[in-house]
């Protein structure tokens, strides 16, 4: 038991220090040495997004009926082809 926890540890311990070498090598040098990023506050950002604007139940509604008939239309589709 002892022995199983140990090679576990150590397992554990060496996939952390694995190295990925074609990932090494699909980064170009340019990428390498670029700054990091600026980070910036998610608050500004999320302020003026459109996508959380409430939808719209009447669109919507009607968007899920145009798909549910077409699905039935290709349901019935479907369903005449003879599988023989």
């Amino acid at each position: 038991m002892r022995a199983l926890l140990i090679l576990t540890a150590l397992f554990l311990v060496s996939a952390c220090s694995l190295r990925a070498p074609e990932i090494d090598r699909a980064m170009s040098a340019q990428s390498r040495s670029a700054d990091w990023p600026e980070l910036v506050p998610l608050g500004p950002l999320l302020a003026g997004d459109a996508a959380l604007a409430p939808r719209s139940a009447d669109i919507e509604g009607r968007s899920l009926q145009w798909r549910a008939a077409d699905l039935r239309r290709r349901a019935a589709l479907l369903r005449a082809v003879r599988l023989d």
